[in-house]
């Protein structure tokens, strides 16, 4: 357990909107730099200039932002709160990278010198040491566990309970909730071509495919089988014209990408399971 000396952290719990909690964090020694910053989907992208739109897609309410100085040292927390436990999954997941935990942290998180990612109920929550100042450690992680005390713990089942155990390479699962997320995991057409619509949560996840070879997996459950086989149909339909398809059935198609490996599109009830980044052509057989 990292330990610390002399150091009081308080909590203020103020009465906001949305009910979140609005909390300033007292540092002895430290100054305020101002009063907390609040972002509303408005006007989140004055705080994240090109990169608002993924936070909006998966259900962003509200953000608060408090940064504080000490001489030269500089620590900020920012608390956003999201739609619901899932969609704070997705984000945390898009953004922390490969996870770095702090078993210190009484929550889901990763860990770095200069930024700690935390993820609990429906907040995605960061502490950032903006000059990477080691000293700083042990106020983050004080920091972090004083904000988690004030938010309450429960237990979520996420789409991601849906993906198969067989093969899944642990660490490698993503949630997705339209078009920004999904680019950054393939590229089937222009728009929100899986008609996701910042609505529906999808599950990816990377799988051994054999002893040297890995794929990925997209599997998206849709409210209902007409929604489903719609979206089949746009999908085959507005395929990029880079991916070319190999194969069709009533319910299934491959095809090949720019990069000459393939893909498998099954529809299955209200389920679309996806298969990318295979290197041999799957058979519908």
């Amino acid at each position: 357990m990292i330990k610390t000396k002399n150091l009081a952290v308080f909590i203020l719990c103020l009465a906001f909107p949305l009910q979140i909690p609005a909390l300033q964090v007292y540092l002895p020694g430290w100054e305020k730099e101002e009063k907390i910053i609040r972002f509303s989907p408005e006007n989140l992208f004055n705080y994240i200039n090109g990169g608002s739109e993924l936070f909006l897609e998966f259900g962003f309410k509200e953000l608060l932002v408090q940064n504080y100085r000490k001489a030269e040292q500089e620590i900020g927390i920012d608390i956003y709160k999201m739609e619901n436990p899932e969609a704070a999954l997705g984000i945390y997941l898009m953004k922390c990278g490969k996870e770095t935990p702090l078993p210190e942290i009484a929550a889901r998180n990763s860990f770095d010198i200069h930024q700690c990612a935390v993820v609990k109920n429906n907040y995605f929550i960061l502490v950032n040491n903006f000059k990477g100042n080691k000293a700083l450690i042990p106020v983050m992680v004080e920091v972090m566990q004083t904000v988690l005390n004030s938010i309450s713990e429960i237990k979520i089942e996420t789409v991601l309970a849906l993906m198969p155990e067989k093969g899944l390479i642990r660490g490698s699962e993503k949630i997705i909730r339209g078009p920004f997320a999904l680019q950054t995991i393939f590229t089937f057409g222009q728009g929100d071509i899986l008609n996701l619509g910042g609505k529906i949560f999808g599950a990816v996840a990377d799988y051994q495919n054999g002893q040297n070879d890995t794929y990925t997996r997209i599997l998206i459950p849709y409210p209902d089988k007409e929604t489903a086989l719609k979206t089949y149909k746009h999908l085959i339909s507005n395929l990029d014209h880079y991916l070319k398809i190999q194969e069709t059935s009533e319910n299934c198609f491959s095809f090949k990408d720019y990069n000459g490996e393939y893909g498998l599109v099954l529809l299955t009830g209200s389920h679309l399971n996806i298969k990318i980044l295979l290197k041999l052509q799957a058979s519908l057989r």
